[in-house]
């Protein structure tokens, strides 16, 4: 083997190892009980998934309202939060559920056909409101 693929090698893996930390489990107690060199953390794959939903949602059809906008802001902070309800009493961690579910009803939402239809609506008389 050529010095020039062993240093591709250690730069792919290098590439690889800085891309895959973020996914992986932070705690030792999980990652102590089994036998294997990497342990994802479902709860960061999770949060990424829902990123990455709610990044092309907004790439197509933008943010419409308080209910799209403070999605994005949770998904923003879920990692944090969560690692913070983690360290929390259980009746705290009811009030924040409360408080968000509360929440989650305010401000005005938008229909889902307004930014999916394609085709021009039949009562468009093409007149400026």
């Amino acid at each position: 083997m050529t010095h020039h693929m062993t240093h591709r090698r250690h730069v792919a893996r290098t590439v690889m190892l800085v891309v895959l930390t973020p996914l992986l489990e932070k705690n030792v107690f999980k990652t102590m009980s089994v036998d294997v060199p990497l342990v994802f953390s479902m709860r960061r794959l999770i949060v990424l998934a829902f990123a990455a939903g709610m990044l092309r949602q907004i790439w197509y059809a933008g943010i419409a309202g308080w209910p799209d906008a403070t999605l994005a802001i949770a998904i923003v902070l879920a990692l944090p939060i969560l690692g913070a309800l983690e360290r929390a009493k259980p009746e705290q961690v009811l009030d924040v559920a409360k408080t968000l579910l509360g929440r989650a009803s305010v401000g005005g939402a938008r229909r889902t056909g307004d930014v999916y239809d394609t085709e021009p609506s039949k009562f468009d008389d093409h007149r400026n409101d």
